[in-house]
């Protein structure tokens, strides 16, 4: 088949998780050819992926540029109108309205002139109108709001032509809007992967972002809208962990059409590690970002140079553009705890297997994860780790590492210095640790699942492996 793979603002242009999951995945199904769309912020964004011979085409889709210029008409009519019933289904939680506004939008982005008709809809005078009067609203506020919203209905006008067997969005949100608006358009079928839990990561980086109450709450208000149409019309709903599926069903997803598929990676780029470093090491990689939570693992890394002194911490992996004062926060607090010295910032590295082997201990402190690919590849190379109890982690680890609380710098103390004054457990958890990656998370077996997936849209049976 021909499928369109869809994704925000990750693959091919940023390192990561996301993008190592599109990655193995196209390669892993060679019979098909995946069209490339990825929403990206201005269209400037650099390629940092070599793509696979089945991957046709990359089709960058900025959401932001200049002000567009106002149009006027039947078809700026139209759009106002289907515009104002999305608006409206946003803030007072309308699901029929909401859905006959994207629906409506869907069918005139085809027409010239959409996303100038669209930015001319003057969202902001509806938003006051409709805002409640007890509640503060300003003219300033509705209109940051209405400019996020508007953005936010620009993938719309993606059209992923014809012939295509199924849409993939690797993700909630905008992404699966492109997949409704093929669907809606063609009939084309849909399936959605869920690394994280959208609706529930978009939540926690609003409480980070300095926007008004008004603006958050109307804002979050259409993306529940959109997750919860996304779960309802999806053909299949993938989640990386069973533990993310509870919000899928929560939040409208028909319990037959949610499959869970463990993310693998391949035993032999991971064999076990047997050195360990000289002085006692805890190793992260990732990316630096607010929903690593790398704050709290500073300051566990504190409470262990109380009892360890000798004890490193060493980061691996990229800042992202936009995130260098987080970085810069987590280096403020080691300095502020008395620990910058023993924290080493690595920066990218070509293989999660360099980190792993910099240290006795793999560590990840997140605050939202789906089923983490540090965690997997860790286990696979044998070595014992700590992890925050969030997403599909739990799942993945079970008896063959340490799982504590989120944002709990004590216990996550506590299991690192378990871990770091025992060889002999460390040496038992990390080979228990391999026996389970090497038995649940392999790639061979994540892929296959993909590919009967792939057929069971078309009108084949869904057997999954035990």
């Amino acid at each position: 088949m021909d499928v369109a793979l869809i994704n925000e603002g990750t693959y091919p242009y940023v390192k990561g998780g996301v993008s190592q999951w599109c990655d193995k995945l196209i390669r892993g199904l060679p019979e098909h050819t995946f069209r490339l769309v990825t929403l990206v912020a201005n269209g400037t964004e650099k390629q940092t992926w070599d793509l696979p011979a089945n991957a046709e085409v990359v089709q960058p889709f900025p959401l932001w540029g200049p002000a567009a210029t106002p149009r006027r008409g039947r078809h700026q009519a139209r759009v106002t109108d289907a515009a104002r019933a999305v608006l409206a289904g946003s803030v007072l939680a309308q699901p029929v309205a909401f859905e006959w506004g994207l629906r409506e939008l869907a069918r005139l982005a085809a027409e010239p002139g959409f996303d100038r008709a669209l930015r001319s809809c003057d969202l902001a005078g509806d938003l006051l109108d409709l805002w409640p009067a007890a509640e503060p609203l300003t003219v300033y506020d509705a209109i940051v709001a209405a400019e996020l919203v508007e953005r936010s209905l620009l993938p719309l006008r993606v059209d992923l032509g014809p012939g295509l067997g199924l849409t993939h969005a690797v993700a909630n949100g905008l992404p699966t809007l492109v997949g409704l608006a093929e669907k809606w358009r063609r009939g084309t079928p849909l399936v959605m992967s869920e690394h994280g839990v959208y609706l529930r990561e978009r939540y926690l980086a609003f409480r980070e972002l300095s926007y008004p109450a008004g603006v958050k709450t109307i804002v979050l208000g259409f993306l529940r809208q959109l997750a919860e149409l996304g779960y309802r019309s999806a053909d299949f709903v993938v989640p990386v962990a069973r533990f993310n599926a509870r919000w899928e069903h929560r939040l409208g997803a028909d319990p037959a059409a949610v499959v869970p598929i463990y993310n693998g990676v391949e035993p032999e780029r991971y064999i076990a590690i047997e050195d360990e470093p000289g002085v006692p090491t805890i190793s992260w990689v990732g990316r630096v970002d607010p929903l690593k939570d790398l704050e709290t693992l500073v300051a566990a890394f504190a409470l262990v140079r109380e009892q360890l002194p000798e004890t490193r911490l060493r980061l691996f992996g990229p800042t992202p553009e936009g995130n260098e004062e987080y970085e810069q926060r987590c280096l403020a607090l080691a300095d502020r705890l008395g620990v910058l010295d023993g924290l080493v910032l690595e920066g990218p590295v070509p293989s999660s297997r360099i980190a792993f082997e910099a240290g006795h201990v793999v560590a990840l402190s997140s605050i939202s994860e789906g089923m983490p690919y540090t965690v997997i590849e860790a286990m696979m190379c044998g070595r014992a780790t700590v992890s925050t109890d969030v997403g599909g982690t739990a799942e993945a680890v079970a008896d063959a590492g340490a799982v504590v609380p989120p944002r709990d710098p004590s216990a996550f103390a506590e299991a690192c210095l378990v871990y770091l004054r025992d060889a002999e457990l460390r040496q038992r958890i990390g080979q228990a640790a391999r026996e389970r990656a090497l038995a649940t998370f392999t790639l061979d077996r994540s892929i296959d699942t993909y590919r009967m997936l792939y057929q069971a849209t078309v009108g084949a049976e869904l057997e999954l492996p035990a």
